[in-house]
């Protein structure tokens, strides 16, 4: 197999999709637009977000949705701290950041942005922000303003139209693109080519929820939570709570989201079978994910608490012993000192299986078995671990404190982990064995 650096890549699919439209760009303007994509999609802190996805999703498609792939994730403010270092040109002249979020410019009502803005549903003096659709946004005006003279309108509003589908978990949201793209002139069999091509990146963009492995769909969710919890960029320093916390924000979005707002549809594109195919392996994947999400956080629960009350917070890795390496093969870790107890009856298989076997590849920030969950799901079954996840939800918001919450839980398995600790936490083994003594009378 032929395979490149992902530079290669994204300069390579630009220029053949390019070409293939019978463009007229130069060679030199082909790499300097590639160039500052994969730039774009190597900030440090990427872990989804990157060029390897975006080189995933131009596998497939017309050459409008080959370009429009390579664009939309080009800019990610959150995680990057700004806009790309290398789309700066560009943005200034049309975004602003204000106190409340990035104010949109008169400059951007000039024709090939002010496409941009109709796309979507935009005008000047609006303030738009990530959770507002910022990023997709100001990536099609990158990649509009980039292409304004290699591209006709209708192509660049075509790849704006692709981008603004990238815009996640909406109630459908095709049928007002649908009307704006009219209102700029698209009609008949071009308009219908635009809103398919959309839809179909839209979707191909959220594909990994309808994957048939829930081990691979977790491995995605698990690359979201450090762009979204810039703690776990430091894997050997975050701490208990900063890992719970990551956890939380991660069960609270997927218990909400409807599988409904993941994959969208227009006539019949896909064919309705396979919509409804995808949106209902998305509801089983969701569902397992946040089960999964409950059981982590279960058992970082229990860790957070037993830290809590012999001495405060630490990072995970004080607690848990660490991650084996090359250099550390024989790393002492928690699990070893973990005994045998005897299996629940209510055990859930597939979610068990992902806690012992772990999801399909480890992450930049944690391992991927879950030893500590696996151990606790066995001890108490199913059940117990949801009620006690609620139990630790009260707790966080409030309710009683770390000694309370410990003591309502299931003591054999909390005094088990408490000894298991004093194993690796020198500084706190009195504490951790006196805990443990306490939980077995």
């Amino acid at each position: 197999m032929d395979q490149r650096s992902p530079v290669h890549e994204i300069v390579n699919a630009l220029w053949r999709a390019l070409h293939d439209l019978e463009s007229a760009a130069t060679t030199g303007e082909i790499e300097h637009w590639g160039f500052s994509i994969h730039a774009a999609l190597s900030a440090a802190g990427r872990e989804f977000h990157n060029h390897d996805h975006v080189i995933d999703l131009v596998a497939d498609g017309d050459p409008l949705e080959v370009i429009a792939a390579l664009y939309h994730d080009a800019v990610y403010i959150q995680v990057d701290l700004g806009p790309p270092h290398s789309m700066r040109g560009e943005l200034s002249a049309v975004l602003a950041q204000g106190a409340d979020g990035w104010r949109v410019l008169p400059a951007a009502a000039e024709p090939v942005s002010g496409d941009v803005l109709h796309v979507f549903g935009r005008s000047v003096g609006d303030v738009v922000t990530p959770m507002t659709g910022l990023n997709e946004f100001a990536s099609a005006l990158v990649a509009s303003i980039q292409l304004a003279e290699a591209l006709s309108r209708e192509q660049r509003i075509a790849i704006a139209a692709c981008i603004e589908q990238t815009i996640p978990f909406r109630v459908d949201p095709v049928p007002e693109l649908h009307q704006r793209l009219a209102e700029l002139g698209l009609a008949d069999a071009a308009l219908d080519a635009a809103i398919r091509s959309a839809v179909r990146v839209g979707n191909r963009d959220v594909e990994n929820f309808a994957d048939n492995d829930a081990a691979r769909f977790l491995d995605n969710t698990w690359k979201l939570l450090p762009e979204s919890n810039p703690a776990l960029h430091s894997p050997m320093v975050y701490t208990v709570r900063d890992y719970r916390v990551a956890l939380l924000k991660m069960e609270g979005f997927l218990a909400w989201l409807p599988a409904e707002r993941v994959f969208h549809s227009w006539n019949d594109e896909p064919r309705p079978e396979v919509h409804a195919r995808r949106v209902a392996r998305a509801a089983g994947n969701i569902e397992l994910a946040v089960r999964y999400l409950r059981a982590k956080l279960y058992s970082i629960s229990l860790v957070e608490a037993i830290a809590e009350v012999t001495g405060g917070d630490v990072p995970v890795d004080y607690f848990m012993g660490g991650v084996k390496s090359v250099r550390r093969p024989a790393m002492k870790t928690i699990e070893q000192f973990l005994p045998c107890l005897p299996d629940a009856r209510d055990l859930d298989p597939p979610l068990h299986r992902l806690l012992a076997e772990g999801r399909a590849s480890e992450s930049s920030f944690d391992t991927g078995p879950s030893p500590l969950g696996a151990f606790l799901h066995a001890a108490v079954g199913d059940r117990e671990v949801m009620r006690g996840v609620t139990a630790a939800k009260k707790w966080w918001a409030g309710a009683g404190d770390a000694a309370a919450f410990l003591a309502s839980q299931p003591r054999p398995p909390v005094a088990a982990i408490a000894r298991a600790a004093a194993n690796i936490v020198d500084t706190r083994r009195d504490r951790l064995f006196a805990l443990a003594e306490r939980l077995e009378r």
